[in-house]
């Protein structure tokens, strides 16, 4: 691996740039469209707008709260027990069913007796403000261009999906955050070595799995990536033992729990042959289903054996003989609805029902309803798509003319594959919710094809 120059004091400026603009597009979009954090947002490009305070009051105020949140956080927070009503069971349970990372870091803050919800934005905020830099860091590593490095981080700042999310009680800010973190640590020790980079990479894809699970294979990946690099470095050896360490710490605990509560080894979640299920039933269409939906679906005495097993992870492994029958019964529709659950992962599957990538909320039209400016509602949809389209078809032209930087920009190549591996061989979400981290890296090599007009950057790419 080549490794960059060091920084300049105009690179600092360049860096100092694109975290204050991405910031203050955050700040104004939190106090135009949420009330400076404290009312649920008028759009979503995630999912359902969870609420910290009781159902109750979340009723009563119109808010859609997200199905887990209002039992995991307060379960948390005041019982340190992680249960809820978890799919296929009748009442609450010990689960581990989502990724525990986000509901946990909601209930310490929860723990204090204060409303949450603004704080929780206000931190979103700041991290995402922090991912444009860690994006642009990132690609002056990968790519080893200035002008790269801050088109990325410029693109990272005004992205209107990032935008949008921040206003989002959901993990989509999070799981971006740390995605981009993993790329620069992974990145940097690949290129330089160093003890404590590798620790902290490490423990970046761990905490990265525990909030977002789906991203686990990539995390296993990853480190066989950067265990294959230390050779390469000095004290290599050394650097391989502190990432496997880190990354085996900061899962351990949480796999430790699983094993007492379900005598099964789950590192992170129970609910992997769930969600398999979910896209290849006979309903499935790459996107999610309901509750009411998944239970129709089954056989009434197949659906009352699950319902009788106590243990959650015993209960979803069984489900994978159902994945297997699907599979063996109707090959053809399994194809076709892998090719339905990869455009979903992309495009979301309200835009295949409405063509829109941000309904609005009828919950809006609650009291606490915010007046947003006319030109922000009759604007965004059209942002949204449109930066999509541009990033996805300039993201390709730059993923071909980076292929020079390859051994540099790797872990971003294994990312594009292995991130929505997981969503393609189960299903989709409702909205662009898995495809958040991933959109980093349509805009790392969305920004090195708009540098390839530049003659000095087409130059350096070419094999040397």
């Amino acid at each position: 691996m080549n490794v960059p120059p060091r920084m300049r004091f105009a690179d600092l400026l360049q860096l100092a740039l694109v975290v204050a603009l991405a910031a203050a597009l955050r700040i104004g979009y939190l106090q135009m469209a949420a009330d400076n954090g404290r009312a649920a947002p008028p759009f979503v490009v995630q999912g359902a707008v969870a609420k910290s305070e009781p159902a109750g009051d979340a009723d009563q105020r119109g808010d859609q709260p997200a199905p887990e949140f209002d039992s995991l956080v307060p379960n948390l927070a005041d019982k340190q027990w992680f249960g809820a009503v978890a799919p296929l069971a009748d009442q609450e349970e010990p689960t581990a069913h989502v990724a525990p990372g986000y509901y946990w870091l909601v209930a310490q803050l929860r723990r204090f007796d204060l409303p949450v919800d603004a704080p929780m934005r206000w931190l979103q905020c700041g991290l995402g403000a922090l991912t444009a830099g860690g994006l642009f860091l990132f690609a002056r590593r990968a790519f080893g261009s200035w002008l790269v490095a801050f088109l990325a981080g410029l693109l990272a700042a005004i992205y209107p999906f990032w935008i949008v999310n921040t206003a989002e009680l959901n993990d989509g800010v999070l799981a971006t955050f740390l995605f981009a973190l993993v790329l620069l640590l992974g990145t940097r020790g690949g290129q330089s070595g160093g003890a404590f980079t590798s620790l902290l990479f490490g423990l970046g894809l761990a905490a990265l799995a525990m909030v977002r699970a789906a991203t686990l294979p990539f995390a296993f990946v990853g480190l066989a990536w950067f265990l294959y690099h230390c050779k390469d470095v000095r004290h290599g050896w050394f650097n391989a033992i502190l990432a496997v360490l880190g990354f085996a710490n900061g899962l351990a605990p949480w796999a430790v729990r699983n094993w007492h509560a379900f005598e099964e080894p789950v590192p992170v979640v129970s609910s992997a042959y769930l969600h398999l299920w979910i896209g290849n039933n006979p309903s499935a269409t790459g996107g999610p289903l309901d509750e009411a939906t998944l239970r129709k679906w089954l056989p009434p005495d197949r659906l009352q054996s699950l319902l009788a097993e106590s243990n959650q992870a015993k209960r979803y492994a069984s489900l994978g003989q159902d994945v297997v029958q699907e599979i063996a019964r109707d090959p053809s529709a399994t194809v076709r609805r892998r090719w339905q659950a990869g455009l979903k992962f992309i495009l979301g599957d309200e835009w295949f029902r409405t063509q829109q990538m941000s309904p609005e909320l009828p919950a809006n039209a609650g009291a606490d309803a915010v007046a947003v400016p006319n030109w922000l509602a009759v604007n965004l949809e059209t942002w949204l798509q449109g930066s999509l389209l541009a990033l996805v078809l300039l993201s390709l032209l730059g993923w071909r003319w980076s292929y020079a930087w390859k051994s540099n920009a790797r872990l971003a190549t294994l990312a594009l594959v292995w991130l929505p591996l997981p969503y393609v061989l189960g299903h989709a979400e409702n909205l662009s919710g898995p495809r958040l981290p991933w959109d980093a890296l349509l805009i790392c090599f969305s920004a090195y094809a708009l540098a390839c007009f530049a003659p000095t950057v087409a130059k350096s790419s070419e094999e040397r």
